[in-house]
């Protein structure tokens, strides 16, 4: 018999040939790396992560925290901890989140009114100085309690937790810009 007479056939080979081919196309895409791995899984400094892209982006991924709750720590991402350490670091966080918005709240505060200073009709410099420093002093109280909460969380860490938390923190440091000569 010829083709012609067998649709059939034509149609199956064509059909095989539909599915096989995508199917070797992504038997060929590399293996997703660990987000921790790329630079390009962190969000630019200064700017919060990209909303997950979905059917309905204004709402949260299912695993995502608590609204108002401060995200992990990037260091602990992928650490296993215990419930008994996940509640001390989550008091720790609860305890340290106030301070730090009254604190960041007065830099902010400070640094607009010497912005609105700079741009205003009459510049009064000691004004601005004692501004300047008034934001300066806050910035530094908030790199305090940063490093306070790091010590903190890093002594309710076990010794394998800690190395972890060091590897993770070391491949996200290089990702970091660098400036000048400053070692991180």
């Amino acid at each position: 018999m010829k083709a012609a007479e067998r649709p059939w056939v034509l149609r199956l080979a064509i059909g095989a040939a539909v599915v096989a081919i995508p199917s070797a196309a992504m038997a060929r895409e590399p293996a997703t790396p660990d987000p921790l791995e790329t630079c390009a899984a962190l969000p630019p400094r200064g700017m919060p992560p990209m909303p997950p892209s979905g059917r309905f982006p204004d709402l949260p991924p299912p695993d995502a925290p608590p609204p108002g709750f401060m995200p992990p720590l990037p260091s602990l991402r992928g650490i296993k901890l215990t419930e008994a350490q996940e509640d001390k670091l989550f008091d720790l966080i609860m305890a340290q989140a106030p301070m730090e918005r009254a604190k960041a709240k007065e830099a902010f505060k400070a640094l607009d009114e010497l912005r609105r200073l700079a741009d205003g009709d009459r510049f009064d410099r000691e004004k601005a100085r004692q501004l300047a420093e008034t934001h300066a002093q806050a910035m530094a109280q908030l790199a305090l309690m940063h490093a306070e909460l790091d010590a903190k969380v890093r002594a309710l860490l076990t010794p394998e937790q800690r190395k972890q938390a060091d590897e993770a923190r070391a491949r996200i440091v290089a990702c970091l810009p660098r400036r000048g000569n400053l070692e991180h």
